[in-house]
């Protein structure tokens, strides 16, 4: 158990100086004081003056398997890392494939959107890249949303984008 003391709570509203109680990955209570009743139980105390504590973020668009690559090979940018997104206070990501979808494709996606998930975040995808038209992974887009809970849209298709094709 871990009990953060007088930390500045949005929930999302301003709750005020609070302290918030843990058990693992779970809040348990956030009050004005928590005391006693830890007999027996190890329990670690984190002091959060002067630090926020706000709920996790939603990042709504992010190339998780990297962005880039319209200019060549060499201007890819790196599959981004869990310690990426949580040290920004990400906790949902929404992984997209963007203007390469030949050098990484809607499996490699998945399978990226996965092994976050194993970390500790929640995922979702848009299905698609820029390329029209689109390649589903199964026979059909409508199959996709049917068939892989974290297809939750379609992302990025380029209709008057100079990297259209």
């Amino acid at each position: 158990m871990k009990v953060i003391r007088q930390a500045e709570v949005y929930a999302p509203d301003y709750l005020g100086k609070k302290d918030i109680l843990l058990n693992e990955d779970k809040i348990i209570a956030i009050q004005d004081s928590i005391e006693g009743g830890f007999s027996g139980v190890p329990l670690e105390e984190i002091d959060g003056t002067g630090l926020l504590a706000v709920p996790g973020f939603i990042d709504c668009h992010f190339h998780i398997l990297g962005g880039g690559g319209e200019g060549g090979f060499q201007n890819r940018t790196p599959e981004v890392k869990l310690s990426q997104l949580t040290s920004a206070g990400v906790t949902t990501v929404v992984g997209c494939l963007g203007t390469d979808g030949v050098g990484r494709d809607m499996t490699a996606l998945i399978s990226k959107a996965r092994g976050l998930e194993a970390e500790g975040i929640t995922t979702y995808l848009y299905d698609g890249s820029y390329r029209l038209p689109l390649t589903p992974i199964t026979d059909s887009i409508i199959q996709d949303f049917l068939t892989i809970d974290k297809i939750i849209g379609i992302g990025e298709i380029a209709v008057s984008d100079h990297r259209s094709s």
